[in-house]
Protein backbone atom coordinates (compact mmCIF):
# COMPACT_ATOMS: atom_id res chain seq x y z
CA UNK A 1 0.00 0.00 0.00
CA UNK A 2 1.26 3.59 -0.87
CA UNK A 3 0.68 6.97 -0.16
CA UNK A 4 -0.11 7.84 -4.15
CA UNK A 5 -3.58 7.57 -5.53
CA UNK A 6 -3.06 3.51 -6.83
CA UNK A 7 -5.62 1.74 -5.91
CA UNK A 8 -5.35 -1.11 -3.68
CA UNK A 9 -5.33 -4.49 -4.60
CA UNK A 10 -7.30 -7.81 -2.80
CA UNK A 11 -7.80 -11.40 -3.12
CA UNK A 12 -10.50 -13.37 -1.71
CA UNK A 13 -10.35 -16.93 -1.36
CA UNK A 14 -13.57 -18.83 -1.23
CA UNK A 15 -17.25 -18.00 -2.69
CA UNK A 16 -19.54 -18.80 0.09
CA UNK A 17 -21.76 -16.44 1.86
CA UNK A 18 -18.91 -14.46 3.43
CA UNK A 19 -16.31 -14.53 0.33
CA UNK A 20 -19.35 -13.24 -1.72
CA UNK A 21 -20.37 -10.32 0.91
CA UNK A 22 -16.98 -9.34 1.44
CA UNK A 23 -16.32 -8.99 -2.50
CA UNK A 24 -19.69 -6.91 -2.85
CA UNK A 25 -18.52 -4.84 0.44
CA UNK A 26 -15.16 -3.89 -1.37
CA UNK A 27 -16.67 -2.40 -4.15
CA UNK A 28 -19.23 -0.73 -2.72
CA UNK A 29 -17.28 1.03 -0.01
CA UNK A 30 -13.65 0.84 -1.08
CA UNK A 31 -14.01 0.90 -4.78
CA UNK A 32 -11.97 -2.26 -4.74
CA UNK A 33 -12.39 -4.89 -7.59
CA UNK A 34 -11.35 -8.00 -5.76
CA UNK A 35 -10.02 -10.55 -7.57
CA UNK A 36 -11.77 -13.93 -6.13
CA UNK A 37 -10.50 -17.44 -6.01
CA UNK A 38 -12.98 -20.77 -5.93
CA UNK A 39 -11.90 -24.30 -5.76
CA UNK A 40 -15.50 -25.31 -7.46
CA UNK A 41 -16.91 -25.67 -10.66
CA UNK A 42 -19.08 -22.83 -9.13
CA UNK A 43 -20.12 -19.86 -6.60
CA UNK A 44 -21.64 -21.36 -3.13
CA UNK A 45 -19.10 -23.02 -1.00
CA UNK A 46 -20.73 -25.71 1.06
CA UNK A 47 -24.09 -25.01 -0.63
CA UNK A 48 -22.31 -26.03 -4.06
CA UNK A 49 -20.64 -28.74 -2.84
CA UNK A 50 -23.00 -30.40 -0.41
CA UNK A 51 -25.99 -32.18 -2.30
CA UNK A 52 -26.69 -35.34 -0.16
CA UNK A 53 -30.33 -36.48 -0.02
CA UNK A 54 -31.90 -33.82 2.20
CA UNK A 55 -29.86 -31.36 2.48
CA UNK A 56 -30.87 -27.70 3.86
CA UNK A 57 -30.38 -25.01 6.76
CA UNK A 58 -31.48 -24.97 10.05
CA UNK A 59 -31.60 -21.89 10.24
CA UNK A 60 -35.28 -19.92 8.54
CA UNK A 61 -34.68 -18.70 5.60
CA UNK A 62 -34.97 -14.69 6.20
CA UNK A 63 -32.35 -14.47 8.68
CA UNK A 64 -30.22 -17.32 6.83
CA UNK A 65 -29.44 -14.56 4.01
CA UNK A 66 -27.17 -11.40 3.44
CA UNK A 67 -28.52 -8.21 5.23
CA UNK A 68 -28.32 -6.02 2.09
CA UNK A 69 -30.11 -8.78 0.30
CA UNK A 70 -33.03 -9.68 1.56
CA UNK A 71 -35.13 -12.51 -0.40
CA UNK A 72 -39.00 -11.96 -0.36
CA UNK A 73 -39.41 -15.08 -2.83
CA UNK A 74 -38.05 -17.76 -0.35
CA UNK A 75 -40.50 -20.68 -0.62
CA UNK A 76 -40.08 -22.41 2.61
CA UNK A 77 -39.16 -21.56 6.05
CA UNK A 78 -36.24 -23.68 5.96
CA UNK A 79 -34.70 -23.56 2.83
CA UNK A 80 -33.08 -26.30 1.08
CA UNK A 81 -29.37 -26.95 -0.53
CA UNK A 82 -30.73 -26.05 -4.08
CA UNK A 83 -32.80 -22.89 -3.58
CA UNK A 84 -29.89 -21.01 -0.94
CA UNK A 85 -27.72 -22.28 -3.84
CA UNK A 86 -29.75 -20.11 -6.06
CA UNK A 87 -30.04 -17.42 -3.71
CA UNK A 88 -26.30 -16.91 -3.49
CA UNK A 89 -26.20 -17.29 -7.52
CA UNK A 90 -28.74 -14.79 -7.51
CA UNK A 91 -26.52 -12.20 -5.33
CA UNK A 92 -23.44 -12.89 -7.42
CA UNK A 93 -25.06 -12.26 -10.68
CA UNK A 94 -26.64 -9.05 -9.31
CA UNK A 95 -23.30 -7.48 -8.45
CA UNK A 96 -20.95 -8.89 -10.58
CA UNK A 97 -19.26 -11.18 -8.83
CA UNK A 98 -19.14 -14.07 -11.57
CA UNK A 99 -16.64 -11.41 -13.92
CA UNK A 100 -14.37 -11.39 -10.56
CA UNK A 101 -14.52 -15.09 -9.83
CA UNK A 102 -11.50 -17.43 -11.22
CA UNK A 103 -13.57 -20.59 -10.96
CA UNK A 104 -11.84 -24.02 -10.30
CA UNK A 105 -9.12 -22.12 -9.48
CA UNK A 106 -6.67 -23.13 -5.80
CA UNK A 107 -4.77 -21.42 -4.21
CA UNK A 108 -2.10 -23.36 -2.79
CA UNK A 109 0.16 -20.84 -1.69
CA UNK A 110 0.42 -17.60 -0.12
CA UNK A 111 3.45 -15.89 1.78
CA UNK A 112 4.07 -12.48 3.38
CA UNK A 113 6.37 -10.29 1.66
CA UNK A 114 7.81 -7.77 4.01
CA UNK A 115 9.53 -5.79 1.64
CA UNK A 116 7.01 -5.28 -0.61
CA UNK A 117 4.16 -5.07 2.40
CA UNK A 118 2.26 -7.56 -0.13
CA UNK A 119 1.05 -10.98 0.16
CA UNK A 120 2.20 -12.96 -2.66
CA UNK A 121 -0.45 -15.86 -4.03
CA UNK A 122 0.04 -18.61 -5.91
CA UNK A 123 -2.76 -20.64 -7.40
CA UNK A 124 -3.10 -23.84 -9.78
CA UNK A 125 -6.19 -24.96 -12.06
CA UNK A 126 -8.05 -28.02 -10.08
CA UNK A 127 -8.28 -30.07 -13.33
CA UNK A 128 -4.81 -29.29 -14.40
CA UNK A 129 -2.85 -28.49 -12.22
CA UNK A 130 0.11 -27.71 -14.58
CA UNK A 131 -1.87 -24.97 -15.06
CA UNK A 132 -0.38 -22.00 -12.42
CA UNK A 133 -0.28 -18.36 -11.69
CA UNK A 134 0.98 -16.12 -9.19
CA UNK A 135 0.40 -12.57 -8.03
CA UNK A 136 0.74 -10.02 -5.50
CA UNK A 137 -1.59 -8.11 -3.75
CA UNK A 138 -2.62 -5.62 -0.69
CA UNK A 139 -5.06 -7.54 1.45
CA UNK A 140 -5.89 -10.94 1.21
CA UNK A 141 -9.43 -12.04 2.62
CA UNK A 142 -10.16 -15.67 3.71
CA UNK A 143 -13.52 -16.95 3.45
CA UNK A 144 -12.97 -20.57 2.70
CA UNK A 145 -15.44 -21.33 6.45
CA UNK A 146 -15.20 -24.19 8.78
CA UNK A 147 -17.35 -26.80 6.64
CA UNK A 148 -15.14 -27.42 3.75
CA UNK A 149 -12.64 -30.13 4.45
CA UNK A 150 -14.41 -33.70 4.74
CA UNK A 151 -13.26 -35.81 8.35
CA UNK A 152 -12.86 -39.19 6.94
CA UNK A 153 -11.98 -41.71 9.67
CA UNK A 154 -8.90 -44.07 8.60
CA UNK A 155 -10.74 -46.99 10.20
CA UNK A 156 -13.52 -46.91 7.44
CA UNK A 157 -10.92 -47.34 4.67
CA UNK A 158 -10.78 -50.95 4.14
CA UNK A 159 -14.05 -50.95 3.13
CA UNK A 160 -14.71 -53.29 0.45
CA UNK A 161 -17.40 -51.30 -1.28
CA UNK A 162 -18.62 -47.72 -2.26
CA UNK A 163 -17.89 -45.46 0.05
CA UNK A 164 -19.67 -42.16 0.01
CA UNK A 165 -19.06 -39.05 2.25
CA UNK A 166 -21.96 -36.66 2.34
CA UNK A 167 -19.84 -33.88 1.26
CA UNK A 168 -18.64 -35.49 -1.84
CA UNK A 169 -21.81 -37.32 -2.33
CA UNK A 170 -22.36 -39.63 -5.80
CA UNK A 171 -25.72 -39.26 -7.28
CA UNK A 172 -25.03 -42.11 -9.59
CA UNK A 173 -24.97 -44.70 -6.62
CA UNK A 174 -28.23 -46.47 -6.63
CA UNK A 175 -29.27 -46.88 -2.91
CA UNK A 176 -32.47 -48.82 -4.32
CA UNK A 177 -33.25 -51.99 -2.71
CA UNK A 178 -29.45 -51.98 -1.10
CA UNK A 179 -28.40 -52.22 2.19
CA UNK A 180 -26.56 -48.79 3.26
CA UNK A 181 -24.92 -48.79 6.80
CA UNK A 182 -24.38 -44.51 8.11
CA UNK A 183 -21.84 -43.57 10.01
CA UNK A 184 -22.71 -40.37 12.57
CA UNK A 185 -25.44 -38.45 13.90
CA UNK A 186 -24.94 -35.31 13.30
CA UNK A 187 -26.76 -32.73 11.44
CA UNK A 188 -26.34 -34.37 8.43
CA UNK A 189 -26.91 -38.10 9.37
CA UNK A 190 -30.44 -36.51 10.95
CA UNK A 191 -31.10 -34.97 7.19
CA UNK A 192 -29.83 -38.06 4.92
CA UNK A 193 -31.10 -41.08 6.66
CA UNK A 194 -35.18 -40.03 6.36
CA UNK A 195 -34.42 -39.96 2.83
CA UNK A 196 -32.26 -43.09 2.66
CA UNK A 197 -34.87 -45.12 3.98
CA UNK A 198 -37.47 -44.78 1.75
CA UNK A 199 -35.38 -46.63 -1.18
CA UNK A 200 -32.59 -48.67 1.02
CA UNK A 201 -34.09 -52.13 1.89
CA UNK A 202 -32.31 -51.51 5.30
CA UNK A 203 -29.94 -48.75 6.80
CA UNK A 204 -27.92 -49.18 9.65
CA UNK A 205 -27.59 -45.94 11.80
CA UNK A 206 -24.18 -46.11 13.70
CA UNK A 207 -23.97 -43.48 16.25
CA UNK A 208 -21.59 -43.54 19.61
CA UNK A 209 -23.47 -40.48 21.02
CA UNK A 210 -27.55 -39.30 20.16
CA UNK A 211 -28.02 -35.82 19.05
CA UNK A 212 -30.81 -33.62 20.97
CA UNK A 213 -33.57 -33.32 18.42
CA UNK A 214 -36.30 -30.55 18.14
CA UNK A 215 -38.91 -30.25 15.85
CA UNK A 216 -38.37 -28.25 12.96
CA UNK A 217 -41.78 -26.94 12.46
CA UNK A 218 -41.18 -26.34 8.23
CA UNK A 219 -43.80 -24.75 6.45
CA UNK A 220 -44.08 -22.71 3.06
CA UNK A 221 -44.63 -19.31 2.54
CA UNK A 222 -47.81 -18.38 0.55
CA UNK A 223 -48.13 -15.91 -2.82
CA UNK A 224 -49.56 -13.51 -0.77
CA UNK A 225 -46.89 -13.58 2.09
CA UNK A 226 -44.65 -13.14 -0.61
CA UNK A 227 -46.31 -10.72 -2.32
CA UNK A 228 -46.19 -8.61 1.02
CA UNK A 229 -42.86 -8.95 1.69
CA UNK A 230 -41.82 -7.89 -1.96
CA UNK A 231 -43.49 -4.51 -1.82
CA UNK A 232 -43.62 -3.73 1.83
CA UNK A 233 -39.99 -4.98 2.53
CA UNK A 234 -40.59 -3.15 6.45
CA UNK A 235 -42.37 -5.50 6.54
CA UNK A 236 -40.12 -8.55 6.00
CA UNK A 237 -37.48 -6.44 7.64
CA UNK A 238 -39.12 -6.61 10.95
CA UNK A 239 -40.62 -10.59 10.23
CA UNK A 240 -36.05 -10.72 10.45
CA UNK A 241 -35.91 -9.34 12.99
CA UNK A 242 -38.23 -11.40 15.01
CA UNK A 243 -36.26 -14.48 14.22
CA UNK A 244 -33.40 -12.90 14.81
CA UNK A 245 -34.21 -11.82 18.23
CA UNK A 246 -36.10 -14.98 18.72
CA UNK A 247 -32.40 -17.25 18.21
CA UNK A 248 -30.48 -15.31 20.20
CA UNK A 249 -32.91 -15.71 22.93
CA UNK A 250 -31.78 -19.17 22.92
CA UNK A 251 -28.65 -18.21 24.38
CA UNK A 252 -29.90 -17.94 27.86
CA UNK A 253 -30.42 -21.47 28.30
CA UNK A 254 -27.05 -21.85 26.62
CA UNK A 255 -25.09 -19.42 28.59
CA UNK A 256 -26.86 -20.57 31.90
CA UNK A 257 -26.91 -24.12 31.55
CA UNK A 258 -27.55 -24.83 35.36
CA UNK A 259 -30.44 -22.97 35.54
CA UNK A 260 -32.69 -22.53 32.85
CA UNK A 261 -30.81 -24.91 30.73
CA UNK A 262 -31.92 -27.79 32.95
CA UNK A 263 -35.08 -26.53 32.06
CA UNK A 264 -35.17 -26.69 28.65
CA UNK A 265 -33.57 -30.17 28.77
CA UNK A 266 -36.91 -31.47 30.29
CA UNK A 267 -39.02 -29.96 27.42
CA UNK A 268 -36.66 -31.65 25.35
CA UNK A 269 -36.98 -34.93 26.68
CA UNK A 270 -40.56 -34.68 26.73
CA UNK A 271 -40.86 -33.65 23.53
CA UNK A 272 -38.48 -36.59 21.94
CA UNK A 273 -40.33 -39.49 24.38
CA UNK A 274 -43.57 -38.24 23.13
CA UNK A 275 -42.63 -38.66 19.59
CA UNK A 276 -41.30 -42.00 20.01
CA UNK A 277 -44.25 -42.97 21.77
CA UNK A 278 -46.29 -41.84 18.61
CA UNK A 279 -43.89 -43.61 16.54
CA UNK A 280 -44.75 -46.99 18.38
CA UNK A 281 -40.59 -46.99 19.79
CA UNK A 282 -40.85 -46.61 23.29
CA UNK A 283 -37.50 -49.05 23.41
CA UNK A 284 -35.67 -46.45 21.65
CA UNK A 285 -36.07 -43.65 23.87
CA UNK A 286 -33.27 -44.47 26.06
CA UNK A 287 -30.98 -45.04 23.39
CA UNK A 288 -32.14 -41.70 21.60
CA UNK A 289 -31.60 -39.67 24.42
CA UNK A 290 -28.40 -37.87 25.01
CA UNK A 291 -26.69 -38.14 28.41
CA UNK A 292 -25.57 -34.04 27.76
CA UNK A 293 -26.82 -30.34 28.44
CA UNK A 294 -28.89 -29.69 25.10
CA UNK A 295 -26.85 -26.88 23.08
CA UNK A 296 -23.27 -28.81 24.15
CA UNK A 297 -23.54 -30.41 20.43
CA UNK A 298 -25.35 -28.67 17.77
CA UNK A 299 -29.03 -29.49 18.45
CA UNK A 300 -30.94 -30.60 15.25
CA UNK A 301 -34.45 -29.72 13.92
CA UNK A 302 -36.09 -32.39 11.92
CA UNK A 303 -39.71 -33.44 11.69
CA UNK A 304 -38.52 -37.38 9.86
CA UNK A 305 -35.21 -38.44 11.89
CA UNK A 306 -37.10 -39.60 15.19
CA UNK A 307 -39.77 -41.26 13.36
CA UNK A 308 -37.27 -42.58 10.28
CA UNK A 309 -34.72 -44.57 12.99
CA UNK A 310 -38.70 -46.01 14.48
CA UNK A 311 -39.28 -47.48 10.77
CA UNK A 312 -38.79 -51.69 10.85
CA UNK A 313 -36.10 -51.21 7.98
CA UNK A 314 -33.98 -48.52 10.55
CA UNK A 315 -32.07 -50.20 12.89
CA UNK A 316 -29.97 -47.90 15.64
CA UNK A 317 -26.69 -49.42 16.83
CA UNK A 318 -24.80 -47.13 19.24
CA UNK A 319 -21.71 -49.04 19.99
CA UNK A 320 -19.36 -48.14 17.35
CA UNK A 321 -17.44 -49.90 14.66
CA UNK A 322 -14.55 -51.59 15.50
CA UNK A 323 -12.79 -53.74 12.59
CA UNK A 324 -14.08 -53.87 9.09
CA UNK A 325 -13.81 -57.06 6.77
CA UNK A 326 -14.54 -56.49 3.31
CA UNK A 327 -18.28 -55.39 3.56
CA UNK A 328 -18.89 -56.59 7.10
CA UNK A 329 -18.85 -53.95 9.78
CA UNK A 330 -17.76 -55.14 13.14
CA UNK A 331 -19.05 -53.28 16.34
CA UNK A 332 -17.65 -53.09 19.42
CA UNK A 333 -20.06 -55.34 21.00
CA UNK A 334 -18.29 -57.82 18.66
CA UNK A 335 -22.22 -57.67 16.56
CA UNK A 336 -21.63 -58.27 12.52
CA UNK A 337 -23.73 -56.33 9.85
CA UNK A 338 -22.96 -56.84 6.00
CA UNK A 339 -23.97 -54.07 4.33
CA UNK A 340 -23.46 -53.17 0.41
CA UNK A 341 -22.77 -49.26 0.61
CA UNK A 342 -21.34 -47.08 3.97
CA UNK A 343 -21.99 -43.92 3.96
CA UNK A 344 -19.98 -41.31 6.56
CA UNK A 345 -21.96 -38.37 7.83
CA UNK A 346 -18.79 -37.82 10.10
CA UNK A 347 -19.02 -34.24 9.35
CA UNK A 348 -15.92 -31.68 9.05
CA UNK A 349 -12.40 -30.89 10.33
CA UNK A 350 -12.81 -27.76 11.42
CA UNK A 351 -9.84 -27.69 12.81
CA UNK A 352 -7.59 -27.78 9.60
CA UNK A 353 -9.80 -25.86 7.35
CA UNK A 354 -7.31 -24.44 4.93
CA UNK A 355 -6.55 -27.52 3.27
CA UNK A 356 -3.79 -27.56 1.08
CA UNK A 357 -3.63 -23.61 1.43
CA UNK A 358 -0.28 -23.13 2.87
CA UNK A 359 0.03 -19.97 4.67
CA UNK A 360 3.00 -17.67 5.67
CA UNK A 361 3.55 -14.93 7.77
CA UNK A 362 6.30 -12.70 8.60
CA UNK A 363 10.12 -14.17 8.87
CA UNK A 364 7.92 -17.33 6.86
CA UNK A 365 5.89 -18.73 9.84
CA UNK A 366 3.68 -21.69 8.79
CA UNK A 367 0.05 -20.69 9.93
CA UNK A 368 -0.61 -24.42 10.15
CA UNK A 369 2.17 -25.64 11.89
CA UNK A 370 1.30 -22.20 14.38
CA UNK A 371 -2.24 -23.97 14.82
CA UNK A 372 -0.85 -27.44 15.13
CA UNK A 373 1.28 -26.42 18.39
CA UNK A 374 -0.75 -24.08 20.16
CA UNK A 375 -4.86 -23.24 20.73
CA UNK A 376 -6.12 -21.49 17.26
CA UNK A 377 -6.03 -17.65 17.96
CA UNK A 378 -7.32 -14.82 15.85
CA UNK A 379 -7.60 -11.29 17.67
CA UNK A 380 -11.59 -10.32 17.43
CA UNK A 381 -11.76 -13.61 15.23
CA UNK A 382 -10.73 -11.77 11.99
CA UNK A 383 -6.44 -10.79 12.19
CA UNK A 384 -3.98 -12.91 13.57
CA UNK A 385 -0.83 -11.78 15.00
CA UNK A 386 2.46 -12.59 12.67
CA UNK A 387 -0.34 -12.49 9.10
CA UNK A 388 -0.42 -8.50 8.48
CA UNK A 389 -3.19 -7.79 6.23
CA UNK A 390 -4.85 -11.04 6.31
CA UNK A 391 -8.38 -11.42 7.09
CA UNK A 392 -10.05 -14.33 8.10
CA UNK A 393 -13.44 -14.26 7.83
CA UNK A 394 -15.38 -17.38 9.83
CA UNK A 395 -12.41 -17.36 11.75
CA UNK A 396 -11.25 -18.83 15.26
CA UNK A 397 -14.07 -17.88 17.60
CA UNK A 398 -16.74 -16.55 15.11
CA UNK A 399 -19.07 -19.68 14.90
CA UNK A 400 -22.15 -19.67 16.24
CA UNK A 401 -24.56 -22.86 17.97
CA UNK A 402 -27.66 -20.53 18.45
CA UNK A 403 -28.23 -18.11 15.82
CA UNK A 404 -27.23 -17.69 11.82
CA UNK A 405 -23.58 -17.97 11.43
CA UNK A 406 -24.43 -15.23 8.61
CA UNK A 407 -25.47 -12.56 10.41
CA UNK A 408 -21.95 -13.01 12.50
CA UNK A 409 -20.58 -12.59 9.21
CA UNK A 410 -22.06 -9.56 8.40
CA UNK A 411 -20.33 -7.97 11.03
CA UNK A 412 -16.73 -9.31 10.51
CA UNK A 413 -16.88 -8.07 7.17
CA UNK A 414 -17.74 -5.23 8.13
CA UNK A 415 -15.01 -5.09 10.44
CA UNK A 416 -12.04 -5.94 7.71
CA UNK A 417 -14.38 -2.77 5.82
CA UNK A 418 -13.80 -0.49 8.75
CA UNK A 419 -10.01 -1.65 8.97
CA UNK A 420 -8.98 -0.94 5.37
CA UNK A 421 -10.80 2.29 5.13
CA UNK A 422 -8.81 3.59 8.31
CA UNK A 423 -5.36 2.25 6.83
CA UNK A 424 -5.95 4.05 4.31
CA UNK A 425 -7.17 7.55 5.77
CA UNK A 426 -4.26 7.27 8.06
CA UNK A 427 -1.50 6.30 5.42
CA UNK A 428 -0.91 2.85 6.74
CA UNK A 429 0.49 0.08 4.49
CA UNK A 430 -0.32 -2.74 6.83
CA UNK A 431 -1.49 -4.21 9.82
CA UNK A 432 -1.24 -7.12 12.64
CA UNK A 433 -2.60 -7.61 15.74
CA UNK A 434 -0.29 -7.13 18.82
CA UNK A 435 0.15 -11.10 20.00
CA UNK A 436 -0.54 -9.14 23.95
CA UNK A 437 -3.89 -8.07 22.37
CA UNK A 438 -4.51 -11.42 20.85
CA UNK A 439 -3.81 -13.77 23.90
CA UNK A 440 -6.04 -11.36 26.13
CA UNK A 441 -9.15 -11.74 23.73
CA UNK A 442 -8.54 -15.54 23.50
CA UNK A 443 -8.12 -15.60 27.51
CA UNK A 444 -11.55 -13.55 27.30
CA UNK A 445 -13.27 -16.01 25.32
CA UNK A 446 -12.24 -18.71 26.55
CA UNK A 447 -13.20 -17.71 30.52
CA UNK A 448 -16.57 -16.61 28.61
CA UNK A 449 -17.50 -20.47 28.14
CA UNK A 450 -17.23 -21.33 31.71
CA UNK A 451 -20.60 -22.23 32.65
CA UNK A 452 -21.86 -22.71 29.70
CA UNK A 453 -23.18 -26.04 27.85
CA UNK A 454 -20.22 -25.76 25.42
CA UNK A 455 -18.08 -27.16 28.46
CA UNK A 456 -21.17 -29.25 29.71
CA UNK A 457 -19.30 -32.69 29.14
CA UNK A 458 -19.59 -33.69 25.46
CA UNK A 459 -16.99 -34.44 22.76
CA UNK A 460 -18.24 -31.76 20.15
CA UNK A 461 -17.00 -30.72 16.67
CA UNK A 462 -16.29 -27.52 18.47
CA UNK A 463 -13.71 -28.81 20.57
CA UNK A 464 -10.39 -30.22 19.46
CA UNK A 465 -8.19 -33.04 20.43
CA UNK A 466 -6.99 -31.52 23.29
CA UNK A 467 -10.84 -30.48 24.08
CA UNK A 468 -10.26 -26.97 23.49
CA UNK A 469 -13.03 -24.64 22.23
CA UNK A 470 -11.59 -22.12 19.41
CA UNK A 471 -13.99 -22.04 16.51
CA UNK A 472 -17.30 -20.88 18.74
CA UNK A 473 -18.52 -17.52 20.10
CA UNK A 474 -19.33 -17.95 23.55
CA UNK A 475 -22.17 -15.32 23.64
CA UNK A 476 -24.58 -13.51 21.66
CA UNK A 477 -24.48 -12.03 17.51
CA UNK A 478 -25.11 -8.70 19.45
CA UNK A 479 -22.19 -9.02 21.73
CA UNK A 480 -20.10 -10.05 18.65
CA UNK A 481 -21.32 -7.11 16.73
CA UNK A 482 -21.03 -5.27 19.14
CA UNK A 483 -17.00 -6.24 19.35
CA UNK A 484 -16.14 -5.68 16.36
CA UNK A 485 -18.29 -2.35 15.92
CA UNK A 486 -14.68 -0.15 15.50
CA UNK A 487 -11.14 -1.36 15.45
CA UNK A 488 -9.10 -0.52 18.24
CA UNK A 489 -6.05 0.22 16.33
CA UNK A 490 -3.85 0.49 19.70
CA UNK A 491 -3.61 -3.61 19.03
CA UNK A 492 -2.26 -3.33 15.86
CA UNK A 493 1.46 -3.45 14.53
CA UNK A 494 1.39 -0.65 11.93
CA UNK A 495 3.71 -0.53 8.70
CA UNK A 496 4.52 2.37 6.72
CA UNK A 497 4.79 2.00 3.12
CA UNK A 498 6.41 -0.04 1.28
CA UNK A 499 9.95 0.90 -0.21
CA UNK A 500 8.88 3.08 -2.91
CA UNK A 501 11.29 1.32 -5.58
CA UNK A 502 9.76 -1.89 -4.87
CA UNK A 503 6.61 -0.47 -4.75
CA UNK A 504 6.67 0.98 -8.13
CA UNK A 505 8.18 -2.00 -9.82
CA UNK A 506 5.68 -4.57 -8.44
CA UNK A 507 2.82 -2.54 -9.35
CA UNK A 508 4.10 -1.48 -13.00
CA UNK A 509 5.69 -4.60 -13.77
CA UNK A 510 2.17 -6.33 -12.39
CA UNK A 511 4.21 -9.34 -11.04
Amino acid sequence: MSGTKMQLTAAIIGTGFSGICAAIKLEQELGIKAQVFEMSKDIGGTWYVNTYPGAACDIPSHLYSLSFEPNPSWSERFSSQTEIHQYLQGVARKHGVYEQVKLETEVFRAEWKDQQRQWLLQWRNTQVHQHVGSGYFDIVISGVGGLRIPNIPKEFEGFSGPIVHTTWWDSNIDYTNKRVAIIGSGATAVQVIPELRKVASHVYSYQRTPNWIATRKQYRYSSIVKFIFRWVPFVMWMYRMSIFFRNEARYIAFGYQKTVGRYVQNMFKKEMTARLKRSGRPDLIPILTPDYPVGCKRICQTESYLEALAKDNVMVIRSGVDEIRGRTLVDKSGNETEVDILVLATGFNVYDNIGNLQIYGRDGVSLRDTWKRETQQAYKSVTIHGYPNFFMLLGPYSSLGHNSVVSSDDGSVSYVMKCIKTMKKNNIAAIEPKKSAQEEFTAQVQRGFEGTVWKGGCKSWYMNERGEISVLWNGTVSAFWWMLRRPNFKDFIQYKDAPAVAYNYLHHNKL
